[in-house]
């Protein structure tokens, strides 16, 4: 009963999630190097796991929402939508054969515009280290990357919302 009234939420968030990562490559911000893209991800995630708790607490269950209820749905929103971006991204980037070199470019760009302050907390070794492994980078890891910021998103977001929508029988 859980999963089939919470899969319409993770189907949609999963498709949000792809559209919003595109949408953010439009607007000019790279979501692989932006920090600020995992805020966006998880209002995003919250938004669709809040409404999955509330319609499931709401029409489903007579206004009842256990802690364990309210992280299972959580669980099963993160998880699938997860699953939908992963797939998205293997999609594009198998068709995008510019999209490691666009990111490369852009991380060396974003570490060199940064470069003293790098250097001066973490050492020129370390630098010049960063530097190679942006080079190493293959699209496995910035698919395996963006999807583990989304499961990690949801996985903080999720305890909140449920305790927030959590109502216990009289």
């Amino acid at each position: 009963m859980i999963f089939k009234s919470t899969l319409k939420y993770a189907l949609l968030a999963g498709v949000f999630m792809i559209v919003i990562y595109h949408l953010s490559f439009w607007l000019g911000v790279n979501p692989q190097i932006d920090l600020g893209h995992l805020l966006v991800d998880l209002l995003l995630l919250g938004l669709f796991i809040f409404f999955a708790e509330k319609d499931y607490k709401t029409y489903k269950n007579d206004g009842i929402l256990h802690f364990w209820q309210g992280m299972t749905i959580g669980f099963i929103v993160y998880s699938i939508g997860a699953v939908i971006f992963l797939s998205g991204q293997i999609i594009y980037y198998n068709f995008d054969g510019d999209a490691v070199i666009n990111y490369q470019f852009a991380a060396t760009k974003f570490l060199e515009e940064r470069s003293e302050i790098f250097i001066e907390k973490f050492g020129d070794e370390m630098y010049q280290l960063q530097l190679e492994e942006i080079k190493q980078v293959t699209k496995w890891d910035l698919i395996q990357e963006s999807t583990v910021k989304k499961i990690i998103a949801g996985f903080f977001i999720t305890p909140v919302i449920s305790i927030i929508l959590r109502k216990q029988p009289n």
